[in-house]
């Protein structure tokens, strides 16, 4: 595994309103993607505006690039010049596109000659060859945000901190620019600080996540790993889980956790428990396999098979989202073919089946 170019431990800053940001520890790979998310107010920007020296911590530690960036010794400016930096708004000056991507070349004194090869890169995987010679004013707010982006790839930095860059780009173009600036972050190898609110692009984008809430780092890890093993409800619920169950211990056999959830009720997970110990279990909504009738679970290997009413059909963009009363409130996620196929409606009686190896207690 790669070095770790940041980290940070014990991190705190407090603001008169009340409000404080609490890192305990978080660090970030080379060359990876890490997309820190949480909910507006959270202190995703702070953190960023910490890194990158904008404010001054009360106390604890960064370490960036093997140094101890809070020290009052150290050469902020020096620091700064290792990272670039996109913030949500574009912040682009009155002249050309092209004088906007040179500008900060121009500021730290670096020969052009050394990063041409890099700038028509650039240019052509982001498609601005077009827009070069006009005035940012004349410019969509996403073809703002990529002469924005570029001016940051173009300084190759040790790392990218990007506070929400795409928030206020429309969805198509989002989806659109987000796949090809990706790819670009991927094939340079640039080690990239993200933060967004939007847990499907983390899901996409990421190697590495954390969320954090009211301040405090809630859990960092391979992205798999926070959106399969959330450690408590409040990241389970931020990273999609809906449906979660408090329930008992009731046996550990063979690496398989039974766990009692209500009345004759039990759910099997692959995992570590302690008799009698509360738990709760959670389920993401698509490991749910929805079967029409009794004889098609024959088939199935799984140790979970639960009869249940579906008391509720949603739209959920791509897919409808159900919510099915299995003696306990258990939600899915089913295709518009498979509902018609199954001739499913408003309390029709199904059977609802997940492997123990999907499901995470906590």
């Amino acid at each position: 595994m790669a070095d770790k170019i940041l980290e940070i431990r014990n991190l705190k800053k407090h603001f008169s309103t009340g409000f404080l940001l609490n890192v305990d520890y978080l660090y970030t790979y080379e060359n990876d993607i890490f997309t820190l998310i949480g909910s507006n107010g959270s202190g995703k920007s702070t953190l960023i505006y910490l890194i990158n020296l904008l404010l001054s911590a009360d106390s604890g530690s960064i370490v960036f690039d093997g140094e101890e960036i809070l020290d009052k010794k150290i050469n902020q400016q020096k620091i700064r010049e290792k990272m670039a930096v996109v913030f949500q708004e574009p912040m682009l000056f009155n002249t050309s596109v092209y004088n906007n991507l040179l500008l900060g070349l121009k500021l730290r004194k670096i020969r052009f000659e050394e990063y041409k090869e890099n700038l028509d890169f650039l240019i052509e995987k982001l498609k601005l060859k077009n827009l070069l010679p006009r005035s940012p004013k004349t410019l969509s707010g996403g073809e703002q945000q990529k002469v924005c982006l570029a001016r940051a790839l173009l300084l190759n930095p040790k790392i990218l901190l990007l506070d929400e860059p795409l928030a206020n780009i429309d969805q198509e173009t989002r989806e659109e620019f987000r796949g090809v600036f990706f790819e670009i972050l991927k094939q340079k190898g640039t080690t990239t600080f993200y933060i967004t609110h939007d847990r499907n692009e983390a899901m996409i984008i990421s190697d590495f996540v954390g969320v954090i809430e009211n301040g405090i780092l809630q859990q960092i890890g391979p992205r798999e790993e926070v959106f399969r093993r959330p450690v408590n409800e409040r990241v389970a619920k931020f990273v999609g889980i809906e449906t979660l169950i408090s329930g008992i211990v009731g046996n550990v056999q063979n690496g398989v956790v039974k766990v009692n959830v209500g009345d004759n009720i039990s759910i099997y997970a692959v995992g570590e428990g302690i008799n009698g110990k509360k738990v709760t279990v959670s389920i993401r909504p698509e490991d749910v396999i929805i079967i029409g009738n009794s004889e098609e679970t024959t088939s199935l290997s799984t140790l979970n098979i639960f009869k249940g009413k579906i008391k509720e059909i949603k739209n959920v963009g791509l897919f409808k989202k159900l919510d099915i009363d299995c003696g306990f409130s258990l939600a899915a996620y089913i295709t518009d073919a498979s509902i018609n196929r199954l001739g499913l409606r408003i309390d029709s009686e199904i059977f609802a089946a997940v492997k123990a190896s999907a499901i995470h207690i906590f």
